[in-house]
């Protein structure tokens, strides 16, 4: 009887296990959108049990988010954000997107993300489901709030997401002078009534 040979290599461990649910529920977030996807049909494409998905990631939300590579945590932040006064907003939201940006960890985990949007599609997709997800919803309740018209939503979001991209690309990534040596406050005071034109001013 011969003796079974068997071959030499890294047996699969639980890190290849987590990179083949993330892999797949990339391809499956992008393809079906967070709503219809399932974590049965990422499981599936996975070739896991879907309680192996949960375990790992716990809910389809802390999956998305871990697929997006968002370094932080959009619940957390965002309520606090739109939480207060309407004419202050505008400087919440700049404040919050700069302190995100400044932070070492945070602001290279965004460089990465803005980096692949711009030059992968399905990256582009993930974060435009995001965008949806996180921010649009919580502009509409905002601006049922303050008698914005539900079909301009759409409109003053990306515009208001377009400005910050702006900023972003400007001050943080490309380094422009002289916004990238402004103060913080300065930054602030100068964005602030382009910010809260989009979200709240006329657009005509």
């Amino acid at each position: 009887m011969g003796r079974v040979v068997r071959k030499k290599g890294r047996r699969p461990g639980k890190q290849d296990t987590r990179e083949t649910i993330l892999n797949a529920a990339r391809e499956v977030f992008a393809e079906e959108g967070y709503d219809k996807a399932s974590i049965r049909r990422i499981a599936a494409d996975a070739g896991v049990d879907p309680a192996l998905v949960h375990h790992y990631f716990g809910t389809k939300e802390q999956l998305f988010q871990a697929v997006i590579q968002v370094p932080l945590d959009p619940g957390a932040v965002l309520p606090t954000v739109f939480a207060g006064d309407r004419e202050t907003l505008p400087q919440r939201i700049l404040r919050t997107f700069m302190d995100t940006w400044e932070n070492p960890v945070s602001g290279q985990a965004f460089r990465a993300l803005v980096a692949s949007a711009a030059t992968n599609k399905v990256s582009a997709r993930l974060v435009r489901e995001f965008f949806s997800r996180q921010i649009q919803r919580r502009l509409r309740t905002l601006a049922a709030d303050h008698g914005v018209a539900e079909s301009e939503i759409g409109l003053r979001s990306t515009l208001v997401a377009s400005q910050m991209l702006g900023l972003a690309f400007a001050r943080y990534i490309a380094e422009l002078q002289p916004l990238a040596s402004l103060p913080r406050d300065e930054v602030v005071a100068l964005v602030a009534p382009t910010i809260e034109r989009y979200l709240f001013g006329e657009l005509a």
